[in-house]
């Protein structure tokens, strides 16, 4: 089992545990498999990642980021350890969210200051 990032799942996984909104409300139960009208709900009410059966994070980072062009990848990587150089990257979240933008960056994304 693993928590993944919602923009990892993908239709026809799994959920490992039940999916909570912020306020606390179910909604999807465990052991349901996940369609793109569930992937749009979650997204409408704030829900940032879940437990799928079957997948950890660290094979899931690896399948994305080999989508991508490993040189941008790279340059994405060393531009954010710049801007991160006073950071505990060893964080579980501040790990997760470099890792998440730095894919962004890698897909041709745009930082806050527009770099």
């Amino acid at each position: 089992m693993g928590t993944i990032n919602l923009d990892d799942i993908k239709p026809g996984m799994v959920l490992e545990k039940e999916v909570q909104g912020r306020d606390g409300r179910v909604l999807l139960g465990a052991g349901q498999a996940i369609s793109n009208k569930h992937l749009r709900i979650f997204k409408m009410w704030g829900v940032t990642e879940a437990s799928i059966m079957g997948v950890q994070r660290e094979e899931i980072a690896a399948q994305t980021a080999s989508r991508l062009d490993p040189a941008s990848l790279r340059k994405a990587e060393h531009d954010l350890r710049t801007r991160f150089r006073n950071t505990d990257l060893s964080h579980p979240f501040l790990s997760e969210f470099f890792r998440i933008l730095s894919l962004k960056l890698a897909r041709g994304g745009r930082t806050a200051d527009g770099e």
